[in-house]
């Protein structure tokens, strides 16, 4: 029969949570961080690779370094306490940078592994930092803030002093980075713009001078990837899945493939340059590796500005994948034939490929699933370390905390807004899982194990789905004898009422003057 008897007979490492409180009074370490199950998957160039067992992420307040082989993580707070923009890692990988959110945020420097505070960078913006980027040589280290100053600043980082800095644009930019061949040479780009940047000797001294790039006939895109070519010009992504290369200020070509077919699908969000090969990925889920000397010599006739041609080969990662950012692994011999990255979806994980153009290139991997963006709830069950969470990018997902594993994803057609786990009164089995999303729909499902072959320990059943709500569902609660759920609604300021025990029929409905956030059933 469907869920989990009554005794919960788990696996071997699952143990019953004790629900007696003892005598005595809040432990000291009561706010310590136990675990993370977050990742911050949509913040840009968000995963970097520190050796050949770790890499490195943010999520919230904590900067985070996963052990590939062990899954273990270790956690590096900030100082400020209010967020983290952006992280670098040193060409080197002795050091990182991470740029901090908050008033007049700082850059922390810190040494790697020892994990011990380096260097600190001060004033470089007013808000957050959007992005950070070494230079190849490692002496210099690019800052963007964000909103409202948009400054670009150019730092000695060792001796924690401002070399030059600039307003970088009136709007958003996403990136930095430094040109790997031409010394004082930099690159931004943002949205509905690109920029070209030099350190410059003046007659006053030096200076950072900025080109906006002209789109001309093209039409004007947010660029999000970017790669700096050996002599000087500029390949950039946009909205639309195509390259657009840049000689100076001016677009010299538009690099499609044939029949008029887009590079990408959406968004073109990285672009590589690595041994002599251009690599592209995509919000499409796809990787594609380029002929270089083919994008490098490409010309065009003055009234068509496009250049068709086709990738030498491309990965297809999965369906609903969204690479926003890819770095290469580190190999212990640093063997120049490592053809093995990692890419950061912004759907929710972290993927292993292997690029190789071979036949017998490994399949895509995921080494690592979170929630993609927000999420709106959780709810623990009273009889095991177990949790459920709902996020704002439609899954449910069931942890168990204490052996800090993630058991079961459901992925819902809607965005999710919150759940409970209902007691025994309502489920002897616990195995009831509720959640109410953000287009007015209340599932009921069901825990339940997975068949023998599953990845997955368990699996989310879905019982039944009704639609009480117009829109989003924002509270839900079971009266004590766990007959009656309620359910409301910001939207439509209604509140519903369902018989549990007559498998969710409709009692009836209010109507309020105001929104509906919180409820709570009275003692009496």
């Amino acid at each position: 029969s469907s869920g989990i008897n009554a005794e919960w007979p788990l696996r071997p490492g699952y143990a019953r949570a004790k629900t007696g409180c003892g005598a005595g009074s809040t432990p000291s370490n009561f706010l310590t961080l136990y675990h993370s199950f977050g990742y911050e998957c949509l913040k840009r160039c968000n995963l970097h690779v520190l050796d050949e067992k770790h890499v490195l992420f943010s999520a919230g307040n904590y900067i985070q370094i996963l052990d590939l082989e062990t899954k273990k993580l270790t956690y590096l707070p900030t100082v400020g306490g209010r967020g983290i923009g952006s992280i670098a890692v040193h060409p080197s990988r002795k050091y990182f940078a991470v740029g901090e959110r908050g008033y007049e945020p700082h850059i922390l420097i810190f040494e790697y592994p020892s994990l011990k505070l380096y260097r600190i960078c001060r004033k470089g913006t007013e808000t957050a930092y959007a992005f950070l980027s070494f230079s190849p040589q490692g002496d210099k280290l690019a800052s963007l803030g964000s909103s409202p100053d948009y400054m670009l600043t150019i730092w000695d980082w060792k001796r924690e002093k401002i070399i030059l800095r600039s307003k970088a644009h009136g709007q958003d930019v996403f990136r930095v980075t430094f040109s790997t061949e031409i010394e004082g040479q930099l690159t931004t780009g943002g949205l509905g713009h690109i920029k070209f940047w030099k350190m410059a000797a003046t007659f006053t001294g030096l200076k950072l001078q900025g080109e906006l790039g002209k789109f001309g006939r093209t039409a004007i895109s947010d660029v999000e990837g970017y790669v700096e070519l050996p002599d000087g010009k500029v390949l950039s992504g946009s909205e639309w899945g195509n390259m657009l290369l840049w000689d100076g200020d001016l677009i010299k070509c538009e690099l499609t493939q044939h029949e008029k077919q887009n590079c990408h699908k959406g968004q073109l969000q990285e672009i590589f340059l690595d041994e002599g090969e251009l690599i592209t990925a995509g919000a499409d889920g796809t990787v594609k590796i380029w002929d270089f000397e083919t994008i490098d010599g490409a010309d065009v006739l003055e009234e068509d500005a496009h250049f068709p041609m086709e990738p030498m080969s491309d990965i297809f990662v999965g369906d609903g994948v969204n690479i926003v950012s890819m770095c290469k692994t580190v190999t212990e011999s640093n063997n120049d034939t490592n053809s093995m990255w990692l890419a950061q979806d912004a759907s929710g994980g972290i993927w292993k490929l292997d690029i190789s153009v071979s036949l017998t290139k490994k399949a895509p991997e995921i080494i690592q699933s979170y929630h993609a963006g927000p999420i709106r709830g959780i709810a623990p069950c009273r009889y095991t370390h177990m949790v459920a969470s709902i996020g704002a990018d439609g899954t449910v997902r069931v942890f168990d905390y204490l052996t800090k594993r993630n058991l079961v994803t459901k992925k819902c057609k809607s965005g999710g807004s919150c759940i409970t786990w209902p007691g025994r009164n309502v489920d002897s089995k616990m195995a009831t899982l509720i959640g109410g999303f953000t287009d007015g729909v209340i599932r009921i499902m069901a825990l339940d194990h997975a068949e023998p072959e599953a990845h997955e320990d368990f699996k989310i059943v879905l019982q039944h789905a009704f639609k009480p709500h117009k829109g989003e569902v924002t509270a839900m609660i079971i009266d004590d004898e766990g007959q009656v759920l309620v359910t409301g609604s910001a939207d439509d300021c209604t509140l519903f009422f369902f018989d549990i025990t007559s498998n969710y029929m409709p009692i009836g409905f209010i109507q309020l003057e105001a929104e509906v956030n919180t409820m709570s059933w009275s003692n009496s």
